[in-house]
C-alpha cells in the first residue's frame, strides 16, 4: 500500500472517492463479489460460490477502515501530525480489487508546538501528544460512524465486530508504522498511547503484545478483536496469526513458522 497527495477534483480510472462511495451502498456489493472473484482464482478448488459471504465482507470491512485508520497511524507515528480524516479528504485505488494506493488532500492537520509547520494556516496546535492521540481516535471514528451506518445494514455483522474492527485498524496501523521503519517497538509505544484503555465505541485498549516462538525468537503482534474470515475458506486450515481465536502458544508458533520461510 502506497499514498500520495491529491490536489486534484478529477480523479483518473481505479480511483475513488470516500464521500463518493459512501454515497452508493450498491458500491460495496461490487466491491466484495470482486473479491470474491479473486479469491476463487486464487484457489483453483474454489468457485465464486464457494467463497463464504463473510469472507469478502469482513476483507472489505477491513479493508475500508484502513483508509482513515492507517492513513492516520503512519502520519501520527512519522510526523507527529494528525490530517483530517473526512471523507472528503480521502480517496483510494483498487488494483484489482484490494486497497494498493490512498489519496489525502491537503487540508486542516492538528500537530505539535514544536512542529516547523506549526504557523501554517491549516495547522491546529495541541499541547501535548496525548492530546494529539485523542484527535487521531476522534478523527478515525468519526470517519468509521459515516462508513458504518452505510455498510453496516449490508452486512450480517453485529455492532461489536463492526467496531472491533475500527480498533483493530487503529491498532495494527500504529503496530505497522514503526515496523515499516524497522522499530515494532516504536509502533507498539504510539498504539499504547493512542489506546491507552478502551475509549468508547472502540471495543478495546491497545492488545499489542510480544511472544516468544520455540527457537526463542520474539515477535510484536497484536489479537484482533475482528476477524478477515479467511479461515472460513474451505481447505484453509491455518489462521492468521493475530486472529481473535487463536491463543499465545498457537500466535507465537504460527509466527514461528512465518519467519523461518
Amino acid at each position: 500500500m502506497s499514498w500520495q497527495v491529491v490536489v486534484s477534483d478529477t480523479m483518473t480510472a481505479g480511483w475513488w472517492r470516500c464521500e463518493q462511495v459512501l454515497g452508493d451502498p450498491g458500491f460495496f456489493t461490487c466491491w466484495r463479489a470482486a473479491i470474491a472473484r479473486r479469491l476463487a482464482e486464487w484457489h483453483s478448488d474454489l468457485t465464486v460460490a464457494d467463497v463464504p459471504e463473510r469472507t469478502p465482507a469482513g476483507y472489505v470491512l477491513q479493508w475500508y477502515l484502513g483508509i482513515p485508520g492507517y492513513t492516520g497511524s503512519m502520519l501520527f507515528h512519522h510526523a507527529r501530525r494528525v490530517p483530517a480524516l473526512e471523507p472528503c479528504r480521502l480517496s483510494f485505488r483498487l488494483e484489482p480489487a484490494w486497497v494498493a494506493t490512498i489519496g489525502l488532500r491537503p487540508g486542516t492537520f492538528w500537530c505539535l508546538p514544536d512542529d516547523p509547520e506549526r504557523d501554517h494556516p491549516d495547522a491546529v496546535v495541541v499541547p501535548d501528544e496525548v492530546a494529539l492521540a485523542a484527535v487521531l481516535r476522534q478523527q478515525v471514528v468519526a470517519h468509521a460512524q459515516c462508513f458504518l451506518q452505510v455498510y453496516g445494514p449490508t452486512v450480517r455483522f453485529g455492532r461489536r465486530t463492526l467496531w472491533a474492527a475500527v480498533t483493530d485498524v487503529l491498532d495494527t496501523g500504529l503496530l505497522l508504522a514503526g515496523r515499516s521503519r524497522g522499530d515494532d517497538g516504536a509502533g507498539v509505544a504510539d498504539a499504547r498511547l493512542v489506546l491507552a484503555e478502551h475509549y468508547e465505541p472502540l471495543t478495546s485498549a491497545s492488545t499489542t503484545q510480544q511472544v516468544v516462538d520455540e527457537r526463542g525468537r520474539a515477535h510484536w503482534t497484536r489479537q484482533r478483536g475482528s476477524c478477515c474470515f479467511y479461515y472460513a475458506l474451505p481447505g484453509v486450515e491455518q489462521p492468521c496469526a493475530t486472529c481473535p481465536r487463536v491463543g499465545d502458544a498457537e500466535r507465537a508458533r504460527i509466527l514461528g513458522e512465518l519467519h523461518a520461510r
